[in-house]
């Protein structure tokens, strides 16, 4: 294999771009996927065991709010104050001790010891044991506790009243203890112990964790085990490495990584009960499906290696033969064969190099025949367009025989407007003429508005003020009547008195042009910027541009206007053309929200919605025939109205 060879070089690094990253991935992918599984499965654990904390708090909490109800016994409160005590009170008594054992699930039994009577009552289920003159058996956890206290798991007893009977049946249970006292004082009249079920808060602990892989603890404050997934700790005392540190912990939850295991634990801080919910999480069964899953990846990632390989060396294969028959070809061509074919018809980037090589070669081989076909179409649409101008012609010619019509039936107002339609029809006609006299354009412009005073029955009249030495500058035809047709367009209205139009043409011999004379948008330094806009809208096409003083690119601009001799700017006259209406005006929010749009006018149209040459097509002409600096300004002026300002530097002061 030539090792210089394309072929080889591209086999070499097409295996490296896919052999090294594909290894690559395998190993990120590995680290990565250990860690966000196991990382999402702590957080899942950890709301896991935050849900069974809250469960078994409740449960606490609704047994603990149990054991107030005595207090709601009038009859209980006064037994035990008076020390008075017969049959009546027994039942009573016999009474709340049921109700409170059916309110709650998981309760196995209730003690009732009454201090002045010196008197018991244990109800197991729903029978009774009562024992007289007897001593507090509850004392160690009563004593000296203002309120309630529980005692972690132990074996249920008779709470000393002699035998326990034969349906007595002992359990493990969790005892609530709740001294008794004459509110609002503190004498203590008895004591009430409920003892549960440890099945109460087994049924919530087993829910929380498997019991093959996973161990789960609930400590009180002292580590004593009130319940563990192994029987034999519970009611013990456990000591083992992480339990020092999470019980010492200040935060109510969090995790602890020791001994190659997880544990997320949960703190229940009440009055009444400090416990500590642990759940212990070995690596092993932590990461067994992160690693599970990787090793799937692994697999599919080395298949998916040796298919690469072998997509590798077929690509590269596939891609330098063709590359070798084009060699072939263009040696052909070379020798002077242009009409050598290579053949190539695949769809990837070779056939379509192939392709487009073939078609190069008959482009160059048809040359001369297009060109004398495109000269031959050219000399037919010219042919078109002479005949295309017979109707118009026809049209001014017609309107030419009316008018003298006109004149011979003595109606010389009608010979005028005609007159004027005509004047406006050969203006427009002429299309060997791209610029003007400023004096043809003025008189297109009266022919113009001598129609318009006929259509508004005079309710507008019109003012040229015109300076002599502008009307000889040649400028682009149709320029100035947009501007006036767009006041009749948009801006007349007859509510608002009689109209005034006023053409002003004034030529200054003196401004200096420079990048900093650029107009600027209204509120600006230099003036307001814009072009013709429709009154009160936006959405007019071309009627409602706006003219945006385009930046200059190359400085070299104002550096051709430096006069060598003076080392300043020369002179230069500048000729300004100003159309005045009192029209309605363009709102300031409007003139805001066009100007916002110059970045998007749609200057590649020249025409308005309505048929006739755009204002934007009269800004685009100006910087074609002109310096482009030349600008298209708009304002409103008092008390309504609109001034549109065209400003044109021409070249060297001629008038000086």
């Amino acid at each position: 294999m030539n090792k210089s060879s394309i072929r080889t070089r591209l086999i070499l690094l097409m295996l490296a771009a896919t052999v090294i990253p594909i290894v690559i991935s395998m190993i990120v992918t590995y680290f990565y996927t250990t860690r966000s599984v196991g990382t999402k499965l702590i957080q899942e654990n950890a709301n896991l065991i935050y849900q069974g904390k809250t469960n078994v708090q409740a449960y606490m909490d609704t047994l603990n709010r149990n054991s107030l109800s005595l207090y709601n016994d009038p009859g209980i409160l006064l037994m035990l104050r008076r020390n008075v005590h017969d049959y009546t009170n027994e039942a009573q008594t016999y009474t709340l001790l049921q109700n409170m054992t059916h309110s709650v699930d998981g309760i196995y039994q209730i003690y009732f010891y009454m201090a002045k009577a010196r008197r018991s009552t244990l109800l197991i289920g729903d029978i009774p044991k009562r024992g007289y003159d007897t001593d507090n058996f509850s004392e160690p956890y009563t004593t000296g506790n203002p309120s309630s206290v529980v005692e972690p798991t132990h074996m249920s007893s008779i709470y000393g009243l002699g035998q326990s009977p034969p349906y007595y049946d002992p359990r493990p249970v969790i005892t609530l203890h709740r001294a008794i006292y004459n509110v609002p004082t503190t004498e203590w009249l008895g004591t009430l112990s409920i003892d549960i079920k440890l099945e109460a808060i087994q049924d919530i602990a087993d829910q929380l964790f498997n019991k093959q892989h996973e161990r789960l603890y609930l400590l009180d404050q002292s580590g004593m085990v009130v319940y563990s997934g192994d029987s034999a700790l519970i009611g013990k005392p456990l000591s083992a490495a992480w339990t020092g540190p999470i019980l010492e912990s200040k935060e109510p939850r969090g995790q602890l990584e020791l001994n190659k295991s997880v544990y997320l634990y949960e703190k229940m801080d009440t009055p009444y009960m400090k416990w500590t919910l642990v759940k212990e999480i070995p690596h092993s069964y932590l990461y067994e499906g992160a690693r599970s899953l990787t090793q799937i990846n692994i697999i599919i990632a080395a298949v998916s290696l040796l298919l690469v390989i072998a997509a590798t060396l077929f690509v590269t294969i596939r891609i330098t033969a063709p590359i070798k028959k084009l060699i072939g070809t263009i040696n052909q061509i070379q020798a002077g064969n242009l009409t050598a074919r290579v053949d190539g018809e695949g769809q990837d980037e070779i056939g379509i190099l192939v392709r487009r090589f073939r078609t190069m070669m008959e482009t160059i081989n048809n040359l001369i025949l297009r060109e004398y076909r495109l000269n031959i179409a050219n000399k037919t649409n010219q042919l078109k367009a002479l005949q295309a101008q017979i109707n118009p012609h026809f049209m001014n010619n017609a309107l030419q025989s009316i008018g003298t019509l006109a004149l011979q039936h003595n109606v010389p107002r009608i010979y005028s407007l005609i007159n004027s339609l005509a004047k406006m029809m050969r203006y427009s006609m002429n299309t060997n003429q791209e610029a003007v006299p400023l004096s043809m354009e003025i008189g297109h412009v009266k022919a113009y508005l001598e129609l318009q005073k006929e259509r508004f029955e005079g309710k507008f009249r019109t003012d040229f003020e015109l300076d002599e030495a502008a009307l000889g500058i040649e400028v682009p035809k149709m320029i100035i009547q947009p501007l006036v047709e767009n006041y009749f367009k948009h801006g007349f209205d007859p509510k608002l008195g009689p109209g005034h139009l006023t053409v002003r043409v004034r030529l200054e011999p003196g401004g200096e042009t420079g990048p900093d004379e650029i107009p600027l948008e209204p509120g600006g330094e230099a003036g307001p910027v814009g072009i013709g806009a429709e009154r009160g809208t936006a959405a007019d096409g071309d009627a409602a541009l706006r003219n945006a003083p385009e930046s200059r690119t190359d400085e070299d601009s104002a550096a051709a206007d430096a006069s060598p001799a003076s080392g300043g700017p020369r002179a230069r006259p500048v000729l300004f053309v100003e159309v005045e209406d009192n029209g309605r005006g363009i709102p300031e929010d409007k003139l805001t929200e066009l100007q916002a749009g110059l970045a998007v006018m749609r200057e590649e149209t020249g025409m308005d919605e309505e048929g006739g040459i755009g204002i934007g097509n009269v800004r685009t002409r100006l910087r074609l025939y002109f310096d482009p600096q030349a600008s298209l300004t708009l304002e409103n002026t008092d008390p309504h109205g609109v001034r549109i300002t065209m400003r044109i530097p021409l070249g060297e002061d001629t008038t000086t």
